[in-house]
C-alpha cells in the first residue's frame, strides 16, 4: 500500500480539485482510499450531499483514536472530514510523536488498498506534517503565477529541512490554472521546468478541471485530460513498483 499526499501550503491552487479528479480516475485501475485531512472538508463535500455532523466518524476519529470507518462510494472509499478536525491540532500539541499519528493510524487498517490519497489543509500545520510523515510520495500543485512560484520555493525549503526526520519523495509538480497567452504564466512554467523534479503538463485555467468541484463532472477537455492522464500513468507505475 502506497500513500500519496497532495499538498501546498498556499490556498487556491486546485489542490482539492486535483485530489477529487485523481480519486475518480485512479479508482478505475486500483483500489483507492481517500482521506480528507482538511477541516474545511471541501473534498468531503464534493462526494457527499451535506457536511458530516459531530456524530459522524471522520478523519478526526481516525487521527486521534484510530477509528477506521470510511464511507463507501461507487469506486473508492473515503475518510471524510468535518470542522471538528480543527480541534485535533490543539489536541496533538501535547501528544507524543504527534507528527506520526496518521502514519500509525494507517498501519492499523486492513492492508487491502493499493493507494491512499490524502488531501491536506492549505497551510503548513501539524495536520499537513502528519500527511507528509505518513507519505511514500508527494504531489505539489502550483498555480502558474509569481506568488505560486514563491510559495513553492518556501514549501521545498521546508520539505528539504524535514529530510532529516523523514524520507521525502516528490513525485512531481502539477502547474495549474495556466493561461498560455499570458507571458508571466509561460515564464513561471519555464522556471518550474528548471527544477530537479518532474513537471507534468499544465492544467489550463479555462478548462472543465476548474469547474469539477461545482459540477462534479469529469468530462475534461483535451488539455486538462492530457495532464491528468499523465499524472495517473505516473502514479500507477509508482504504485506497482
Amino acid at each position: 500500500m502506497k500513500v500519496l499526499t497532495i499538498t501546498n501550503h498556499k490556498g487556491g491552487v486546485g489542490k482539492t480539485t486535483l485530489v477529487g479528479v485523481l480519486l475518480h480516475n485512479l479508482s478505475s485501475h486500483i483500489k483507492v482510499l481517500g482521506i480528507d485531512l482538511d477541516p474545511q472538508a471541501h473534498l468531503t463535500l464534493i462526494f457527499s450531499e451535506s457536511p458530516f455532523d459531530e456524530d459522524s466518524i471522520t478523519s478526526y476519529e481516525f487521527l486521534i483514536k484510530k477509528v477506521f470507518n470510511p464511507i463507501k462510494l461507487k469506486n473508492f472509499d473515503l475518510i471524510p472530514s468535518s470542522l471538528k478536525l480543527a480541534t485535533a491540532e490543539l489536541e496533538l500539541i501535547n501528544m507524543h510523536a504527534r507528527e506520526y499519528r496518521l502514519k500509525k493510524a494507517l498501519e492499523s487498517i486492513p492492508q487491502n488498498y493499493d493507494l491512499v490519497l490524502i488531501d491536506t489543509p492549505p497551510h503548513l500545520s501539524v495536520l499537513t506534517l502528519n500527511a507528509i510523515f505518513a507519505s511514500d510520495g508527494i504531489l505539489i500543485p502550483v498555480e502558474t503565477k509569481l506568488f505560486g512560484l514563491a510559495g513553492l520555493s518556501h514549501l521545498l525549503k521546508v520539505l528539504d529541512e524535514l529530510k532529516e526526520y523523514v524520507e521525502i519523495n516528490i513525485l512531481g509538480i502539477v502547474p495549474t490554472f495556466y493561461e498560455k497567452q499570458i507571458t508571466l504564466h509561460k515564464e513561471v512554467l519555464e522556471k518550474l521546468e528548471t527544477l530537479p523534479y518532474k513537471v507534468f503538463p499544465p492544467i489550463p485555467k479555462r478548462s472543465a478541471f476548474q469547474y469539477f468541484v461545482e459540477t462534479k463532472k469529469l468530462d475534461l477537455d483535451k488539455e486538462a485530460r492530457t495532464a491528468i492522464d499523465e499524472i495517473v500513468k505516473e502514479v500507477l507505475e509508482w504504485v506497482k513498483k
